[in-house]
């Protein structure tokens, strides 16, 4: 049995290194707002309150799923805390998982998934992890899987290198530059009976992180349209070969 008490310590604990900008030094299109400390406590306070409600609804209609509550509340104390401990309680061993650092491939096992984990946990030295709680979708197919989808907003500062697959010294990486950053991502998790995650997929969007930790430059700036433009290279090599062969 958890201790919720875990959960809500961590929860408690302030992690971002004060004082927060008011908006997003980037170089994306639009500006961002900063969602401060106080608010992300909030939203991801009512976000385990939404959940429950939403578990109490599919109850009512014979759907039991209390399992999930538990659940969450240890991945989101594991993630926090940055305590893997627990993964045998929520992970099956053979976890199947994707995310846009692994370039197509699909991590298996816990130990390449605790790898991938701390690339960012090590990049982000202060990062926590937010969903949002009208943000979640949970799905019980006819026979029986359980599926969820959650939302959520990353915070921290990027002063560390993200290691990309295969998170370790071979692997290729991007550099920090200790700017912090709010960007959102999308996960999905499916269940087994038993209630242990089997495959998951992480979802966000590169150019926009890229953009947010100013590796990337504007899109309306000349380096941006100069680096669209060398994308034309390709095709033209493509033709070239198609002509001498």
């Amino acid at each position: 049995m958890f201790d919720f008490n875990l959960l809500i310590e961590e929860l408690a604990k302030p992690r971002l290194r004060q004082p927060l900008p008011e908006y997003l030094s980037s170089n994306r299109g639009a500006p961002w707002r900063v969602i401060p400390e106080d608010e992300l406590n909030k939203m991801h306070r009512g976000w385990f309150v939404e959940l429950e409600r939403r578990i109490e609804f599919l109850g009512s209609h014979g759907i039991d799923i209390g399992w999930l509550y538990e659940w969450s509340a240890k991945y989101t104390w594991s993630w926090l805390a940055r305590d893997m401990s627990r993964n045998d309680e929520l992970y099956t061993q053979d976890l199947r998982y994707v995310d846009p650092t692994t370039f197509g491939r699909t991590m298996v096992g816990l130990d390449e998934f605790v790898r991938y984990n701390f690339a960012f946990l090590d990049a982000i030295s202060d990062w926590r992890y937010d969903p949002f709680p009208d943000q979640m979708y949970i799905d019980v197919t006819p026979d029986g899987e359980t599926r969820m989808v959650v939302r959520y907003m990353g915070s921290g500062y990027v002063d560390g290198t993200l290691r990309l697959y295969p998170y370790d010294a071979s692997a290729p990486a991007i550099v920090g530059t200790g700017k912090f950053v709010q960007s959102c991502a999308v996960d999905r998790y499916h269940f087994t009976p038993d209630g242990l995650m089997y495959f998951g997929e992480t979802l966000w969007d590169f150019m926009d992180m890229a953009q947010t930790i100013g590796v990337a430059p504007r899109d309306d700036s000349w380096q941006f349209k100069s680096l669209m433009r060398l994308t034309a290279l390709p095709g033209h090599v493509q033709r070239i070969r198609d002509r001498i062969r």
